[in-house]
């Protein structure tokens, strides 16, 4: 999951890069012009520091690597990524490759393009962690709401893998 969102998140920077160098519009302080490809370490300290950020609320972004007293929590300028080098990663981030992506209002058009190899990637490991037997109850009371939702786009995508007969 990492290299891909490595290997999606340049591509997408190196599309927006060549976007604004054809209009003219590629200022010299940007985030775009001073993009350099992400390592696999910046990618998984980038994913952490969001973890961090779901646990612990603050009102802003910059907060989270300020130094006043008050609100200073030293966990994400720790880690050896500068707020600014989050923010860039965070502008730039991306799951799949809008190349591929049909126009919405076209046939084939997908609402969940951009992060089904996320939904696919989980799939895959709930089903070599987990294998169905007979008796099996899973509903909204007992298993997280998102978790429930995956499983009915699961089952819309591939209905022949959840069904079994009793």
């Amino acid at each position: 999951m990492f290299k891909l969102t490595q290997k999606e998140t340049h591509r997408y920077a190196k599309q927006q890069i060549n976007k604004k160098k054809q209009e003219s519009s590629l200022s010299s302080k940007s985030v775009s012009a001073l993009w350099n490809a992400p390592s696999l370490q910046e990618i998984k300290k980038f994913f952490a520091i969001i973890i961090h950020m779901s646990v612990l609320g603050k009102s802003s972004l910059r907060d989270y690597w300020s130094s006043r007293p008050i609100i200073h929590t030293p966990y994400a300028a720790s880690l050896g990524m500068s707020r600014d080098r989050f923010l860039a990663l965070l502008t730039m981030f991306h799951l799949n490759n809008n190349n591929a992506k049909v126009a919405r209002g076209q046939p084939g058009y997908d609402p969940l393009f951009k992060i089904w190899p996320v939904i696919d990637t989980l799939i895959t490991k709930f089903q070599d962690a987990y294998t169905l037997e007979e008796q099996l109850t899973i509903d909204e009371a007992i298993c997280p709401f998102w978790v429930y939702i995956l499983s009915c786009l699961y089952q819309r995508k591939a209905p022949h893998i959840w069904t079994k007969n009793v």
